[in-house]
């Protein structure tokens, strides 16, 4: 409406003129009379120096608005009483458009004050930092755990708080890193997450900082009381046969509350006495034994890293059990993903968690073997992952495990496996945590089971 009405306010003008400079060649060339030609000339001049300064007024308005905009300004006002319809028209809609513009400002104000006040009172610490590392946002909560007021740049971590400054800048996008601090909040364990983020021109990287002490907490204890559970269980069944057959071969040496004499005891009862001492030496070992690998999960060497060829090293893999499964009709896969070359670990602490896990994949797909089923087969496979990570899974396509069993599988000295120990998977776990990665499992029943470690 505004343009038309501006259109339509330019073209009157510009058809007056058109009218004037027609006149005054009508009264010079066809009927000449000097008086009306100059009175046309002086009306075409005043014509063009009022359309000059129409359009001059709407450029300036337009120029001064949008000047305004830039500076967000929104207290420019144009009067809305003017004779010139055109222009009146035309400050209207500059006003209604400045009133939106300033109605979108408060609302996003308004949005922008209620994200920050989210995300100051989160309980979650955050901290968004620029290329430069000029610290953009930092809540409450990462304040707390860094022990700082204000922080402009990261870099100020690295007098306030070492530990935190060094996890934050070696960390990669996608990574997600365990850290224990003794803040002035007292001790937390963070788990910090980082993230980059493209903000127009701006890259930035966010990072997370939560602390998991009490899920921690709850799972170590969680952890021990499953513990307790499979001691307790494992020494009652050692300790109770070995109680009763005591009890049983010390009546063959009292009676009546008196110790009997050599010649009072039969040789059944000789015979009885030497078998009963045999099976209490044979549990009495047992026991010794269980205590051994209890003893193995709390004496795991420090690991020493160094680069790992990974091509060589799955080589030996497959040499070391390829004859096996070739003679229990087992076929043994081996692969690795292009590109991958070495990596920064332990080679002994490693191969013992891949012996572990290989062992039980053999278990798994040994004995009898249905008919309709796939032959049977072990895989290891070496990938990378999106995070930059090296991913070792070993799979197996045997019966599976138990969905209830599988938050066991992990828990010291649980076995399904008749003769095992149920050391082999915690004990693998605890190793792959000393080689700051981790050791997980996937299980379809019927179907096989997958074991990944991540480095």
């Amino acid at each position: 409406m505004t343009s038309n009405r501006l259109n339509t306010g330019i073209l009157i003008r510009i058809t007056l003129l058109l009218a004037g400079a027609a006149g005054i060649l009508w009264f010079t060339w066809v009927h000449p009379s000097l008086l009306p030609a100059c009175a046309l000339g002086a009306f075409v001049v005043a014509g063009v120096l009022e359309l000059l300064h129409f359009v001059n007024a709407v450029h300036r308005k337009l120029a001064y608005f949008f000047e305004a905009i830039r500076n967000e300004d929104t207290s420019l006002y144009f009067p809305e009483q003017v004779p010139n319809k055109s222009l009146q028209a035309l400050h209207r809609s500059l006003n209604n458009l400045n009133r939106i513009i300033s109605e979108v400002k408060i609302r996003n104000e308004t949005s922008e004050q209620y994200l920050r006040a989210l995300i100051e009172h989160s309980s979650t610490g955050l901290l968004s930092v620029d290329a430069a590392g000029y610290v953009e946002v930092i809540n409450r909560t990462a304040k707390g755990y860094a022990g700082v007021q204000h922080l402009a740049h990261i870099r100020l971590l690295e007098q306030k708080c070492p530990a935190l400054f060094r996890t934050l800048t070696r960390m990669k996008p996608g990574e997600e890193q365990f850290l224990k601090l003794s803040s002035p909040r007292g001790p937390v364990n963070l788990a910090i997450r980082s993230s980059d983020f493209q903000f127009g021109t701006n890259k930035l990287r966010i990072f997370s900082l939560q602390d998991i002490r009490n899920e921690l907490e709850e799972n170590e204890i969680e952890s021990w009381q499953k513990l307790i559970r499979v001691m307790t269980h494992e020494i009652m069944n050692s300790i109770a046969p070995i109680t009763s057959l005591t009890h049983t071969l010390g009546r063959y040496f009292h009676s009546e509350g008196k110790p009997v004499t050599p010649g009072q005891l039969t040789g059944e009862e000789i015979r009885n006495t030497i078998d009963g001492l045999g099976i209490i030496e044979d549990r009495g070992k047992g026991l010794i034994s269980f205590v051994d690998s209890y003893r193995k999960l709390t004496r795991i060497p420090q690991p020493v890293f160094a680069p790992l060829d990974i091509a060589t090293w799955t080589q030996r893999l497959t040499l070391l059990y390829q004859e096996t499964c070739t003679q229990k009709g087992i076929r043994f896969v081996a692969t690795t993903a292009p590109g991958l070359k070495e990596v920064q670990t332990d080679e002994k602490l490693l191969s013992q968690v891949m012996v572990n896990l290989i062992v039980n994949a053999l278990e798994a797909v040994s004995g009898p073997w249905p008919a309709d089923k796939e032959p049977p087969e072990i895989t290891l496979n070496v990938s990378g992952s999106p995070r930059g990570k090296i991913l070792i899974s070993v799979s197996d396509n045997g019966s599976g495990i138990d969905e209830e069993l599988m938050d066991k599988i992990f828990v010291p000295f649980f076995t399904t496996r008749e003769g095992g120990s149920g050391i082999g998977l915690s004990l693998s776990r605890q190793i792959m945590r000393k080689l700051n990665g981790k050791l997980s499992a996937h299980s379809i029943p019927g179907k096989g089971s997958q074991f990944i470690a991540e480095l």
